[in-house]
């Protein structure tokens, strides 16, 4: 079971970095440059602090660097996305399940229609073949049941005429 979470923990980080994938490359220009403009306002300028002969950071520098957290506070709400769609992506998807079905079904011992239905008929002919036994057995029965009681007729006839 370990080595089927491992393949089911390795799909969903795929699909994760696929959606990210589509993501990116779906979004509105005008989103693109608010999200650009929002970067490059966090970044530091290499203008505004200078380095110390001993690679020491300036002082400045250091004042920067504690507000970093307070400047990156994008939120996907502030971002719009109008032209992002699923169903391209669904559809992606779909395309790539059915051409690895095949793949998938024999990989995972999965269960067909046409497997199903061959075990269905298996178990129909398996029902008819028990009743039909069940009916000669109990017609095996009656008839051995009939020659016990003419045995045991003919030995007390024996034994009376002893």
């Amino acid at each position: 079971m370990e080595a089927l979470e491992f393949l089911a923990i390795i799909i969903l980080i795929i699909a994760i970095v696929i959606l990210l994938y589509y993501y990116i490359n779906n979004i509105n220009p005008n989103t693109m440059n608010k999200l650009r403009n929002q970067m490059s306002s966090i970044a530091p300028n290499s203008n505004e602090a200078e380095k110390m002969p001993g690679g020491r950071l300036n002082m400045n520098q250091n004042s920067e660097n504690s507000s970093m957290g307070e400047k990156i506070k994008v939120k996907f709400k502030d971002i719009d996305m109008p032209s992002f769609n699923t169903d391209s992506f669904s559809k992606k998807i779909d395309a790539f399940l059915d051409n690895k079905s095949e793949e998938l079904i024999k990989d995972w011992s999965l269960a067909t229609k046409d497997d199903i239905s061959v075990l269905e008929k298996r178990w129909e002919i398996a029902n008819m073949n028990l009743e039909s036994l069940e009916k000669r057995f109990n017609e095996y029965r009656d008839y051995t049941n009939e020659r016990i009681d003419s045995v045991n007729e003919r030995l007390s006839k024996l034994e009376e005429n002893k």
